[in-house]
Parts: structure tokens; sequence; C-alpha cells
């Protein structure tokens, strides 16, 4: 299965060589080379392809939530918990990126107790999401969130 990983993440490291103009090229293949980096475990520089795609189309929301995952594969849960809730606030139709949310504060409830303004934003956004009735019920646990330890936290 790996081997179907990184043969897609040489193609998108192809595409990128080939064109470097193509601005809809560019986002999409470090976007997509981002993730594939993501399954494979490697988070530091799926998170650069990531946002070196956001730096190319700012105002879409896939990147955002796959910078997200690669920096909770990293152990950064504020900075992905705030990546996830960028995406929502995108595309909120769209529910991935708050079901990553919902895992992320699952496996880490402490998360918004370390960080009140955190806890505000989150509230604010799950506000809005009930009143437009765009919330779904959750998932099954990301296959990408791996729990780390924090130190002093259990």
């Amino acid at each position: 299965m790996s081997e179907n990983w990184l043969a897609a993440a040489e193609e998108y490291r192809k595409a990128l060589a080939a064109d470097a103009t193509a601005w809809n090229l560019r986002y999409s293949a470090n976007n997509n080379l981002g993730y594939v980096l993501i399954q494979l475990g490697d988070y530091e520089p799926a998170a650069s392809h990531c946002r070196m795609a956001i730096a190319i189309e700012p105002k879409r929301y896939n990147a955002h939530k796959n910078l997200g995952l690669a920096l909770q594969g990293q152990g950064f849960w504020g900075d992905a918990a705030r990546c996830f809730l960028e995406a929502t606030l995108l595309c909120p139709q769209n529910a991935r990126a708050w079901q990553h949310l919902e895992h992320l504060l699952q496996a880490k409830p402490n998360l918004v107790r370390h960080d009140p303004e955190l806890g505000r934003l989150i509230a604010d956004m799950r506000a809005e999401l009930e009143q437009s009735d765009l919330i779904k019920p959750s998932i099954v646990p990301s296959p990408m969130f791996r729990p780390a330890v924090i130190p002093g936290e259990h």
C-alpha cells in the first residue's frame, strides 16, 4: 500500500517540476503531495507543501485542512485546531475539517482549557454551524490521527 503513496508522491513532484508557472497546478500538486506525505507519516514536509498551496490559493479550504492534519501529526494540537477552524470557515458545507477538529478535541480534551481563545473560536464556529444546520454526525475516528502523549497531560 505504501508503494502506491510513494508513487503518487513522485508523480506530484514531477508535476511541480514540469510547470512551475500554472498556479492551479502548483496549488493542486502541493496540496495533494502534502496529503500523500501525511499518509506516509512524513508530516514536516507535508506541512511545508500545504503552506505552499495556501500561499498560492489562501481561500481554498482543503490545503488548510491538510495542514491541520500535518500539524496534528507533529503534535502541534492548537495550530492544527486553528487550521481546521480556518478550513471550516472557508467551506462550512464540507464537514470534513470540522470532523477532524472534533476528533482532535476528543483526543485532547484539555486543549481548550490551555487556550481559552481557541475555545471561544470553536464555540463560536459550533454555534454558527448549528444555526446553519451544517453540523453532521461524527465520522469514524480519522486514521490520520495518531495520538501522542503530551508531557503533563493524561
